[in-house]
């Protein structure tokens, strides 16, 4: 797995545009015979992107959202508000493994769209350099969100434990945050335990944010790969 390194993305797609928008390049590839038939390509190519990054982004927002669900449910619990408290944590261990199956298709996904390959051979210098360059981009950007799935979506590293959880999935939260004389799962459990748990999943809420922010400029910077491509065909 790669490792995230949105600066370097960043300058490679900021690059990319420049040289897109470069009028000696443009009137040379509007001119050219295989000119039109290779921004045509490669303009697909990044309306696919942007839909890669548009699906990814939208399964962060579900992350987040269901972050914030269980930071709720946990603040209720310090309140002493625990008569809902296991209906919502069935609901939410559902809510997981739908989105792990959404991540898991996007990365099926990303997967086809990483062996597809989209390079040919041109006789003109700025055709090659449009096609080599934008291929660069494409191949950082999907390496990025197929590590970015490949974290979100991280098994339980222990087998065992998840075999041993009950239809409710949260043997172990509730051992976790109950008190040995507790007559309910929930009731008299260890507050403290609680507010670290909400400490944590802020934590993590942040770094979900952090990475919503990275995907939305990635995304504008792609829309505007887009428009300049587009600018040059219609010429």
């Amino acid at each position: 797995m790669s490792v995230l390194n949105f600066f370097s993305l960043k300058d490679l797609q900021d690059s990319t545009n420049d040289l897109l928008h470069s009028p000696q390049l443009k009137t040379s590839l509007s001119r050219h015979e295989q000119g039109q038939t290779c921004l045509q390509m490669v303009s697909d190519s990044s309306l696919k992107m942007l839909d890669s990054c548009g699906r990814t982004k939208d399964i962060l927002f579900l992350v987040k959202t269901h972050i914030q669900d269980l930071q709720s449910t946990f603040h209720r619990i310090t309140l002493g508000e625990t008569s809902s408290t296991e209906k919502k944590f069935v609901a939410y261990h559902h809510h997981r493994k739908d989105l792990r199956k959404q991540m898991l298709k996007r990365l099926k996904s990303l997967k086809i769209t990483k062996n597809t390959s989209t390079s040919n051979k041109y006789d003109d210098d700025n055709l090659m350099v449009v096609v080599n360059v934008l291929g660069e981009v494409r191949e950082t950007i999907i390496s990025l969100l197929d590590s970015l799935m490949l974290l979100m979506s991280m098994p339980n590293p222990n087998p065992k434990a998840r075999n041993s959880m009950n239809s409710n999935g949260f043997v172990q939260v509730k051992a976790k945050f109950m008190r040995l004389n507790s007559l309910s799962p929930w009731e008299k459990c260890d507050v403290h335990a609680v507010r670290c748990a909400i400490e944590r999943l802020e934590a993590v809420e942040s770094a979900v944010e952090d990475l919503e922010v990275e995907l939305e400029c990635i995304f504008k910077r792609l829309i505007r790969t887009r428009v300049l491509l587009l600018n040059i065909l219609s010429n």
